[in-house]
């Protein structure tokens, strides 16, 4: 139980208890893990969608469908995944990649054990959301640098 003081009233200790669990929050949260940031040496897969006249990606089925059947498949054996879409260049000439996927592998043989199981499957989703030209690759990240 909290007592008032003469120098402490009730808005006071509710004004610190709400700062306390602000910078609690922040604490827990503002920090993620090394799996989800990217850290030397981490394997990572990257994944491109070649863009062109006739290209088409549907993003909606992909981040309500696909991306969460990726996740429920590969499981923890994954620590981040990032689905982007390209953007115009400063001239305004359009993206070389309609989008752009980057999986933060957390257990490489969990990642592949999932792939063997499940890569072909997934492969057969891929026309109900894209008809572009897909580009995969397995990365090691050698650097990375922040402001």
């Amino acid at each position: 139980m909290i007592e008032q003081n003469e120098n402490m009233d009730r808005r006071a200790v509710l004004l610190g208890a709400g700062t306390a669990a602000a910078a609690g929050v922040v604490a827990a949260f503002g920090a993620a893990p090394a799996e989800a940031q990217g850290r030397v040496d981490q394997e990572c897969m990257t994944i491109v969608y070649q863009n062109g006249p006739d290209v088409r990606f549907d993003f909606d089925y992909y981040v309500n469908t696909h991306m969460p059947l990726i996740m429920r498949l590969y499981g923890k054996s994954i620590g981040r995944f990032e689905l982007r879409r390209g953007q115009p260049g400063a001239d305004g000439a359009a993206p070389p990649y309609v989008a752009t996927i980057t999986i933060w592998i957390a257990n490489g043989a969990a990642f592949d054990e999932a792939q063997r199981e499940h890569q072909a499957g997934l492969r057969a989703d891929v026309p109900k959301f894209t008809n572009a030209v897909l580009i995969a690759q397995r990365d090691r990240i050698v650097g990375t640098a922040s402001s």
